[in-house]
């Protein structure tokens, strides 16, 4: 909350700094803030990129521009997305080798060195109405990406530098034990159960209460399709005294995904699993989620309940955003599902080809190809 209104009280005095400076030009000024913005917000997202690349972390995705997809490529650990806008970017990172945080720090400096030397730069523009929108509008993104920030949706660079470094306790065993979860995670995504499993076991041995670890067990009893299971282990996270708002955020979503998930297969009550989804979801909101992250899961809901344009749109979304393979096979099994509940198994067909060739090994991407083949 706080952070919204310093965000929104810093983008006003841009606004009305860059009027009074340009002020017979005014309009020259203010497109010249927008693209400083969009200049120096793309700034941090590449200084994060080569920062990764220069201190050893696994750059997960990098997603470039903005609305409906356009081109993607996916790999096993790393999906690239182009959208029809051409502006902004996303990326993500992880640690891959043991030293996380201080990589995570040292990557996270290096992108403010360059978000600042972009700020800098531009206040060489400031002869031309546009050149002190732009300076006004990069300075002033540069200064908020300095104020440390970790929510569900969003971590800004300060928070890699400032906070991160001070970090104790359980947080930081997450950070630390992240390279054996990726481990587990990987063999995850490219099927191998049983491998991924064995990496659990290990795992849990050293550190039972970390939230990754645990994840790693509900994903994998999620790929046995254990819902149940899976349902039973997350629920039991969220009453632990430990967790942050960011934390709950995640763990309410994920509860209500599995829950979905288990109505979907038929291993739980329809109406008790989706009210118990809304609920969880009406929780993570509040507490920060992203309600663009939720679109994959609703999707499902909406299939369960019928209304297959719905689920259709929303599966679409989320096959757009997606950040790996498994989850833009998942988002186009729900899209399939519902054109074969209208009737259309021709065009369920083409999109479970892709999904197959994505992650052929997930279970609902097996059932719903096998229906097809039936039918």
């Amino acid at each position: 909350m706080i952070v919204t209104i310093v965000r929104t009280v810093v983008t006003a005095l841009v606004v009305a700094g860059t009027i009074a400076w340009t002020l017979s030009e005014f309009y020259l000024g203010l497109a010249g803030a927008l693209v400083g913005l969009l200049v120096e917000l793309t700034a941090a997202q590449a200084g994060l990129a080569l920062g990764a690349v220069l201190f050893g972390l696994r750059i997960t995705h990098v997603i470039i521009g903005i609305g409906g997809e356009l081109k993607s490529w996916t790999w096993t650990h790393q999906r690239l997305v182009l959208r029809r806008i051409p502006v902004l970017a996303t990326v993500g990172i992880t640690g891959l080798k043991p030293g996380v945080r201080r990589r995570t720090v040292l990557a996270g400096a290096f992108a403010i060195l360059v978000c600042a030397a972009v700020a800098a730069l531009t206040w060489l523009a400031i002869g031309s109405s546009f050149g002190k929108g732009m300076a006004l509008a990069a300075t002033a993104c540069f200064l908020l990406q300095l104020v440390p920030r970790d929510q569900a949706g969003n971590t800004s660079l300060g928070w890699f530098v400032f906070t991160l470094p001070k970090m104790t306790g359980r947080p930081l065993g997450e950070l630390e034990a992240r390279p054996g979860v990726i481990a587990g995670m990987d063999a995850y995504q490219r099927g191998d159960l049983d491998e991924a499993e064995r990496i659990y076991a290990e795992l849990v041995q050293e550190h039972p209460d970390l939230l990754t670890v645990v994840g790693l067990k509900v994903v994998t009893s999620c790929a046995r399709e254990r819902y149940l299971d899976a349902l039973q282990t997350v629920i039991g996270l969220s009453n632990r005294p430990d967790l942050s708002k960011r934390d709950l955020a995640f763990v309410m979503a994920t509860t209500a995904g599995v829950a979905v998930l288990a109505v979907e297969a038929g291993q739980f009550p329809a109406e008790a699993g989706l009210e118990t989804a809304r609920g969880m979801f009406a929780n993570a909101y509040e507490a920060g989620y992203p309600k663009s992250r939720a679109h994959g899961t609703l999707a499902i809901m909406a299939l369960i309940e019928g209304d297959t344009a719905k689920a259709r749109q929303l599966a679409g979304y989320s096959a757009e955003s997606s950040e790996n393979a498994q989850g833009r096979a998942d988002d186009l099994v729900t899209i399939a599902r519902a054109w074969m509940a209208d009737g259309d198994n021709a065009k369920a067909r083409e999109l479970v080809a892709e999904a197959h060739e994505l992650a052929g090994w997930s279970p609902r991407v097996a059932a719903t190809r096998a229906r097809l083949q039936i039918s």
